[in-house]
């Protein structure tokens, strides 16, 4: 075992997974039709609060994955919580969701359990009497299957309801959604559809930073990994570039692609992405470039909930194995920026460990917490951070304590706790 100050080599595949698009293991990642998505407005009673299927009208080509939103507004309601039911063609389209902004920082989580092979709930509560804010209740991924055929399928809300901070049942409306599915558009990046694999949000890119992109016809027919190593800048005959260097890839197929952000963004403000294929391009995107874009791994993939840390014992963090206040835990993370000595794409780290060049701190439960390392993790690819802290002894115990991270100016997203006895 490594010493309670310095880095732990761990498995990441044990640890944690980088982000596929839908965390539900029944859903394919094949190759889908292409879909478009238009927005179905229904009625809203009179200062009732609404949740409306805001998808956009988009397209995609075969191998769609769509990010979409379903929104909320309180129209003077209190309203603390709320759930709902999503029906949906199941032959045709599958479904999975992360939690919007405006709720996580609420202090609310996301549920959702398959009712049926057709009917997806959804439940947003937190053990707070916080009101949910207006704006993007959940963040929606729609994905086609490969053999559906054209033609407009239902996303229908029912069972919505909600409840006030006394627990009293509170009148939520819905309105409906649509997917149109269409199979003759070409391959495209979704909008904001660079997105952090850590957190899974979109934003400016960092160097070394573990990226996602989404799509439709962007990748491989057929699910790729890299083959002998950790990582390779080609799957398939797709290759992702950034300002024409080509970034380590960790996953591909056609409406997802895992990456690496080449070091050599360092500096820059704007870099240009392109992916292509067989070495002919197929999209790009202009990007913003950051100095440092921290986000923590969570166990489940979904950038909320539990994070991905260990114990001092190595063992995984979780509400049923807490950690011990004054012990020190381990926090796996990515978008540190660049480092010291420089990263080196797509390397394994071992025996160098290169640390961020931006300060690093980190609150447990809004308390400043004693950095004791913070570097590349071992074994696991360049772009990968451990941050090792001491538990301060003045935080609360609980299953759910906030952990923030902090590196230059830049903090991580919310909602990723830590469990402590």
């Amino acid at each position: 075992m490594a010493s309670k100050s310095g880095p732990k080599s761990v498995e990441i595949r044990r640890l944690m997974s980088v982000r596929t698009i839908l965390p539900n293991s029944r859903v394919s990642l094949a190759k889908v039709p292409l879909v478009a998505l238009t927005l179905l407005v229904g009625a809203t009673a009179a200062l009732a609060s609404q949740i409306a299927m805001a998808l956009p009208d988009q397209s995609a080509s075969p191998g769609a994955s769509v990010l979409s939103q379903v929104e909320y507004a309180s129209q003077a309601s209190s309203v603390s919580g709320v759930q709902f039911d999503v029906q949906y063609d199941s032959s045709a389209i599958s479904l999975a969701a992360t939690l919007g902004d405006p709720a996580k920082t609420a202090g609310k989580s996301l549920y959702a359990v398959d009712l049926a092979p057709n009917r997806k709930r959804f439940l947003i509560i937190g053990l707070n009497q916080t009101l949910i804010p207006d704006g993007t209740l959940i963040n929606l991924s729609v994905n086609v299957s490969p053999n559906a055929p054209s033609g407009v399928y239902a996303l229908n809300l029912s069972n919505v309801d909600g409840t006030d901070p006394w627990g009293r049942s509170t009148l939520v409306t819905g309105s409906d959604g649509a997917v149109t599915v269409n199979a003759s558009t070409t391959a495209r990046l979704q909008p904001s559809g660079v997105v952090n694999a850590g957190s899974f949000l979109p934003g400016p890119v960092a160097p070394g930073e573990l990226v996602t992109l989404i799509g439709s016809g962007i990748g491989p027919a057929s699910t790729q990994y890299p083959n002998g190593s950790p990582s390779n800048t080609t799957l398939a005959g797709t290759s992702v570039l950034f300002d024409g260097a080509p970034a380590p890839l960790l996953y591909a197929a056609s409406n997802q692609i895992n990456a690496v952000v080449p070091y050599g963004v360092s500096g820059k403000t704007i870099t240009q992405l392109t992916v292509t294929t067989q070495g002919q391009t197929i999209a790009a995107a202009a990007q913003s470039v950051t100095h440092a874009a921290p986000a923590i791994f969570t166990l489940d993939s979904t950038g909320t909930g539990p994070g991905a840390i260990l114990n001092q014992d190595s063992s995984v963090n979780s509400p049923s194995n807490p950690a011990a206040k004054g012990s020190i835990i381990s926090i796996f993370a990515t978008g540190g920026g660049q480092t010291n000595p420089p990263g080196v794409d797509g390397q394994i780290t071992e025996s160098v460990l290169p640390s961020p060049l931006l300060p690093v701190t980190v609150q447990i439960g809004g308390l400043n917490s004693n950095v004791v390392y913070a570097g590349a993790a071992p074994g696991l690819i360049s772009g990968v951070l451990q941050v090792n802290v001491v538990l301060p002894d003045g935080v609360p115990s609980g299953p759910s304590v906030a952990v923030l991270l902090t590196i230059g100016s830049s903090a991580s997203q919310p909602g990723v706790t830590v469990a402590m006895r």
